[in-house]
């Protein structure tokens, strides 16, 4: 930011007030309440990132388009309640929460390293596994096949 031709004349007098610190992804890991008296969060700001890719951009774009709805909803009734506006979070869960909830079990796949390295091992030397775990990414289908136990025992020891 000292160097930089636009910030530095803005920053010339910013004194940092403690050591730079990271946070933590906003995980989509429970619910949460989106809204409250005047105001509705959406994407990051919602915890509404995916809990096992990381991806968020397109859990915002789904909560901003209910968001849109429930805002114009809000401004025609004039009820910019807590009670009115948890129909968005009614919304955005109802589309979101199955994928949210499989991918928290995904997740917690991960505490069994042992496993998932038995998978990813099989994976790397079976094109078709290979190509099935990376679908899970797209597939809630698929995904809530990978939550059950069986498939792992099939993996593991062959059968259909």
């Amino acid at each position: 930011m000292a160097t930089h031709p636009a910030l530095a004349p803005r920053f010339a007098q910013a004194e940092r007030l403690g050591p730079v610190r990271g946070f933590g992804l906003p995980l989509g890991s429970k619910r949460r309440a989106l809204s409250g008296p005047q105001y509705l969060l959406l994407g990051d700001a919602g915890s509404l990132i995916d809990p096992f890719s990381g991806e968020g951009i397109s859990h915002a774009m789904v909560s901003g388009r209910h968001a849109a709805v429930w805002a114009a909803q809000a401004v025609a009734n004039g009820d910019f309640s807590s009670k009115f506006l948890q129909h968005y979070d009614k919304a955005v869960y109802n589309r979101l929460w199955q994928e949210l909830r499989l991918s928290r079990a995904m997740q917690r796949l991960l505490n069994f390293p042992s496993l998932f390295n038995i998978v990813a091992n099989r994976a790397a030397n079976n094109p078709t596994l290979a190509e099935t775990l990376s679908a899970m990414f797209l597939d809630l289908d698929l995904r809530e096949r990978l939550r059950q136990p069986s498939f792992y025992f099939k993996l593991l020891f062959g059968g259909r």
